[in-house]
C-alpha cells in the first residue's frame, strides 16, 4: 500500500464517520470522475462528484465497511448499510492521485432495488440543493 493511499483511507474513514462534507471537499481532486450503476458513463468535475457522495452519505443508515484490499494507489472497500428497509451491499472502488486525491471512484451496489432507493434519494437531495 502506497503512503498516499495510507493518509487517503484515514482522511476518508474520518468522513464517512463524521458525514462532514468540508472533509469530503479535501479529499477529492479537482477532476475527480464518479462511475456509478444508476448512470451509463462516467461523470467527472469536483462538485459533481462530491454532490452525489455528500447525498449519498447522508441518505444510507447503518454504513459500515467490512473488508478492505489496498494494490499501491487502488483501493477496493466492500460495504453493507441500509436505505429505508432496503439493505444494501457493494463496494467502493478507488483510485488515489499522486496528490493523495480521489482521482477516480466507481460504485457497485446489489440488490436493484436498494440501488433503486438510493438512485432516488440521491435525486431528491439534489433536486432539493438546486431549488
Amino acid at each position: 500500500m502506497s503512503n498516499k493511499a495510507r493518509e487517503f483511507l484515514t482522511r476518508w474513514y474520518a468522513f464517512v464517520e463524521k458525514h462532514d462534507p468540508a472533509l469530503l471537499g479535501a479529499l477529492v481532486a479537482e477532476d475527480a470522475m464518479i462511475s456509478s450503476p444508476a448512470f451509463y458513463t462516467p461523470k467527472q468535475s469536483k462538485p459533481y462528484v462530491t454532490a452525489i457522495l455528500n447525498a449519498v452519505i447522508q441518505g444510507v443508515e447503518d454504513f459500515t465497511y467490512t473488508k478492505e484490499w489496498v494494490d499501491g494507489n487502488e483501493i477496493i472497500l466492500e460495504f453493507e448499510t441500509r436505505i429505508g428497509d432496503k439493505k444494501l451491499k457493494g463496494i467502493d472502488r478507488i483510485t488515489v492521485n499522486d496528490k493523495g486525491e480521489m482521482a477516480h471512484i466507481e460504485v457497485l451496489i446489489r440488490p436493484l432495488n436498494g440501488l433503486i432507493a438510493l438512485a432516488e434519494h440521491v435525486k431528491n437531495t439534489l433536486g432539493k440543493a438546486a431549488a
